[in-house]
């Protein structure tokens, strides 16, 4: 594998568990291609017109996200 494929793969890895806005995998679209999927905090909540993500349990929250960067 290059050094560009190893750096875009960590990157992606990265920007999802940071929960990095506009830069994470884990989208609306991402996940609507996981049909069959068994976990509850992955499925999309549905109001009315509205489509919710519920935060996933990979993700940091802001207190871990403050240990990283320091």
């Amino acid at each position: 594998m290059s050094y560009i494929k190893k750096k875009n793969m960590f990157e992606n890895i990265f920007n999802t568990i940071m929960n990095v806005k506009k830069m994470t995998k884990d989208n609306i679209k991402a996940r609507k291609d996981i049909p069959f999927c068994h976990h509850i905090n992955i499925k999309l909540v549905y109001d009315r017109s509205q489509v919710a993500k519920p935060k996933v349990s990979f993700a940091l929250d802001n207190n871990a996200q403050l240990l990283v960067y320091q």
